[in-house]
């Protein structure tokens, strides 16, 4: 675990020293985002905070490199694969924020970003489920399956990337809970020096350190330029860890049916808030990519009664409850599982709809 702890640590020092000597440069070229209809900042702020965020996972995978424990995830092309991915993501998003690109080409981008990550190695292969066995994919339904998982990812962060501090916390809080549970899983899943662990501690790492400078009222902004990298980030690390698994009985096995479930979990709200976005525009006849910029789960919020800060703190306490349920079910009992998770739920709740229960009293005390 001292390796992961270290790796995680430089992620979290680097990603916030490079944001700082980005936030200088992006100042300098004068690369700020304006407040207009879709933006609920207030003032002109630096933007392009994803280029800091790229290179601090960047520098995290050198130091990882560097470790003795670590250095056998290294001799796959897999990690190659991931980070030159990730700069076809952020090159990408640097473009759209600077010159807001055309839907269509920023799918492209994002699938040839797949491609590359697939052709890497990191890939869906096998399905293996009770009784049926292990159902082998052929390599184009596996591609398929991959691109459209990585390209559901990137959208999906970069959907909820509307609040200050909301995409990086949320992503931060996913790969933790990806981290810890890989660590809990028997070696047999993952094989021997695996990707998963080691990308999801450094996500991990380097988005709690650019949070000092991202949370309200904000002092860099990841922009495109760093939530479709984050997105990207967080698709190849699930994919990876579903991707090795020898299920029973089969050598080769490569997806787990008790794994297929869990990256849904732990990214259920930038999936669950792109489903939605989704679903409403297509039944309004809507640019899927385009649309009401007030359509998203946490401007729902903001609707609700929240701050900008307290709604984001909702929605961390939500991702941090599902995230936390999926890492601790099974390993304590039962029934002081389901009170807990009960009275997280609770918590969150209360925590939720704290605008409207406060709201009869403020009539009474104005009465």
């Amino acid at each position: 675990m001292t390796p992961f702890l270290a790796v995680g640590g430089a992620a979290a020092v680097l990603g916030y020293l490079l944001t700082l000597v980005v936030r200088a440069g992006v100042k300098r070229v004068g690369a700020y985002a304006v407040p207009r209809d879709r933006k609920v900042h207030r003032a002109p702020t630096p933007t392009l905070g994803g280029i800091g965020v790229y290179l601090g996972f960047v520098a995290a995978f050198a130091v990882a490199a560097l470790l003795p424990a670590l250095r056998g995830t290294f001799e796959f092309s897999e990690v190659f694969g991931l980070l030159l991915g990730g700069l076809i993501v952020l090159l990408l998003g640097i473009a759209d924020d600077r010159y807001e690109l055309s839907p269509p080409a920023k799918l492209a981008g994002q699938i040839f970003a797949g491609g590359v990550l697939y052709l890497s190695g990191i890939q869906m292969s096998f399905f293996w489920l009770p009784v049926l066995g292990v159902i082998s994919l052929s390599p184009d339904v596996s591609a398929i399956l991959t691109i459209l998982w990585i390209v559901l990812l990137t959208n999906a962060v970069n959907y909820i990337d509307g609040l200050d501090g909301l995409a990086a916390g949320l992503t931060a809080i996913a790969a933790a809970g990806l981290f810890f549970y890989s660590k809990l899983l028997p070696p047999i899943f993952l094989g021997p020096a695996p990707l998963a662990p080691v990308a999801a501690i450094a996500l991990t790492g380097v988005c709690i350190g650019f949070l000092p400078l991202n949370f309200y009222p904000a002092r860099i902004m990841l922009g495109d330029t760093g939530a479709m990298p984050l997105g990207f980030f967080l698709a190849g690390a699930t994919i990876s860890m579903i991707g090795r698994f020898n299920g029973p009985g089969a050598a080769g096995g490569r997806v787990a049916l008790p794994l297929i479930f869990t990256p849904i979990v732990f990214l259920a709200l930038p999936v669950a808030n792109f489903v939605f976005v989704t679903v409403r525009r297509l039944l309004a006849g809507h640019a899927l990519m385009k649309g009401r910029w007030d359509e998203h789960l946490h401007y729902r919020l903001l609707r609700l009664g929240h701050s900008q800060p307290q709604a984001v703190l909702v929605m961390w306490g939500w991702a941090a409850l599902l995230s936390a349920g999926l890492v601790t079910a099974g390993r304590i009992p039962w029934g002081r599982f389901i009170l807990a998770f009960a009275i997280g739920v609770g918590t969150v709740v209360l925590m939720t709809a704290a605008p409207r229960l406060r709201a009869p009293r403020r009539a009474g005390a104005a009465g």
